[in-house]
């Protein structure tokens, strides 16, 4: 793992079965994402995208390879150790939005923190400057309910954001919005990464959002051309 890398994976594969028959997802895969690069990695339905993110995250285990994050091997750590790290390094942002119904906005984007044992009070208050950041500094009391489909992402954005991560992963983040919500939600994700320093890897069918990005890279037939 080269000095500025904070996520490589080497040689992944991973394959699921129905019934008696094999189903290979990904074969060899490499990939390598440096510190504060935007990288986004293409492909259609079914590619194996999601997948890949999710052993990107030690979500899921490989079949073979390995995947370091943050220097650490991932198969090497147990459940508790790989939820630690995620939660200390990763950012997510979903397709879907996945707040809490029962908590406002400031409590989501907290979570993250508090389930770090950092205190309420510094918790909401860092929760309330993220907000800000994403103009919703205004929503902060509200229910998801309460809020568009747009501030509800730009809500999961900071969410991601709440704990300084190292990486963010984010798995169709603009797929359930209409082209100008998507828009500018493609533009807070990535003026916001580069303020921060924070490595952002996307993975979409969206040609548009991936040109915006530094790296682009094809999953294709289970491997990644770039």
């Amino acid at each position: 793992m080269s000095d500025n890398a904070v996520l490589v994976a080497q040689r992944v594969s991973k394959s699921y079965y129905q019934a008696d028959r094999e189903i290979k997802v990904l074969a060899d895969v490499d990939l390598t994402v440096q510190a504060g690069e935007t990288l986004a990695i293409l492909g259609v339905s079914g590619s194996g995208k999601s997948t890949l993110l999710h052993l990107l995250a030690g979500l899921d285990q490989v079949d073979a390879g390995v995947i370091s994050l943050a220097g650490f091997n991932l198969a090497e750590l147990s459940d508790r150790q790989r939820g630690s790290l995620r939660n200390q390094h990763v950012g997510f942002v979903y397709q879907f939005h996945h707040l809490l119904s029962e908590f406002d906005a400031c409590e989501n984007v907290a979570m993250p923190l508090l389930i770090a044992g950092t205190t309420r009070k510094v918790a909401l208050a860092r929760a309330a400057e993220l907000l800000a950041r994403v103009n919703l500094e205004h929503r902060l009391d509200h229910l998801p309910s309460a809020l568009s489909g747009g501030e509800r992402q730009r809500v999961a954005i900071a969410r991601a954001l709440v704990t300084e991560p190292t990486l963010i992963l984010a798995d169709e983040p603009t797929g359930n919005l209409d082209e100008g919500n998507a828009n500018q939600v493609h533009k807070l994700m990535l003026s916001l990464a580069e303020e921060s320093g924070t490595a952002l890897v996307v993975v979409t069918h969206d040609q548009q959002f991936a040109e915006r990005m530094q790296t682009i890279h094809r999953l294709q037939g289970g491997s990644l051309v770039s």
